[in-house]
């Protein structure tokens, strides 16, 4: 009788290590997805020389085959950025840095932006920041 119930019990077992292996992997493919297409990463703050206005640039996911992530430009007073302008720069799927970019305060609630990559012509961006 007692060898009856043991041999019951090891389906069950069995399955339950299938379900927790099956869970964990899933989780792990779960989370290398978010970080691949969705993960902010931040490259680069900019201040307005009063220190007022603030610009955040991100990049959201990671280069994949030869594509290149999305980058998010986040805008607006310090402490308090919010709007964003999604743009993407042609960078042979390089990582992008801070050289990739350039910024030219033409007054305290203005700015202008050049995106720069290997495969593209400058993109010039101007930004007013609202009051």
């Amino acid at each position: 009788m007692a060898d009856r119930l043991e041999g019951q019990k090891k389906p069950y077992r069995t399955l339950i290590i299938v379900l927790c292996i099956l869970t964990i992997l899933i989780a792990i493919l779960c989370y290398g997805y978010y970080q691949v297409f969705y993960a902010e990463k931040i490259i680069l703050t900019q201040n307005s020389p009063n220190k007022i206005n603030q610009i955040e640039i991100r990049v959201r996911g990671q280069n994949a085959f030869f594509s290149n992530a999305p980058i998010r430009i986040h805008y607006g007073k310090v402490g308090h950025i919010r709007p964003y302008i999604e743009e993407r720069i042609i960078n042979d799927g390089k990582n992008l840095h801070a050289e990739n970019f350039d910024f030219n305060w033409v007054t305290e609630d203005k700015v202008s932006i050049t995106l720069k990559g290997e495969e593209q012509e400058d993109k010039t961006l101007e930004i007013t920041f609202p009051d």
